[in-house]
């Protein structure tokens, strides 16, 4: 670089020299164009990863009130004090009345648990499941498209 151009720091002669010219305001108006583009970026990773947290949060919470159920399966109350326990201060779960039951031979067929797979003609014993569901109300920061009000946790454990 010639001496008298960096001494000068970008001036020949008193004259501005090409590429510094004054662009005081362009870093205002690239800064107010890209601002909120860049917040409503930041809100839907944040809006994202609270979605992910509460989700995986919520289903663990489940799988413990499954826990619970294996031992207890006639205790509802015992398994929705479980799962609430299990998520913590977060805002109150609702759950279904009951939690339901079915029962399946084991070549799977479908059957009601009040009949025996032996009596039908099918093979072994009844298993009996027991399913957890656990709903959680959710809200984003932004209210984005296709994001759900409402939570939900399920898991079925295997009674008999």
């Amino acid at each position: 670089m010639p001496k008298r151009f960096t001494r000068d720091r970008g001036q020949r002669g008193g004259k501005i020299a090409a590429g510094y010219r004054n662009h005081n305001g362009s870093v205002a108006a690239e800064f107010a164009l890209t601002a909120p583009i860049v917040v409503l970026l930041a809100a839907g990773v944040a809006d994202f990863g609270m979605l992910a947290t509460k989700s995986a949060g919520l289903a663990a919470a489940a799988r413990i009130g499954a826990a619970y159920a294996r031992t207890y399966p006639d205790d509802t109350r015992g398994i929705q004090r479980a799962v609430q326990s299990a998520i913590g201060l977060a805002p109150a779960l609702t759950f279904p009345a009951s939690f339901p039951r079915s029962c399946e031979c084991d070549d799977e067929t479908p059957i009601a648990c009040s009949e025996s797979c032996a009596t039908v003609g099918r093979p072994g014993p009844n298993r009996v499941f027991i399913r957890i569901t656990a709903n959680q109300p959710f809200t984003p920061l932004v209210p984005w498209p296709g994001i759900p009000a409402m939570l939900t946790g399920v898991t079925e454990v295997r009674l008999q």
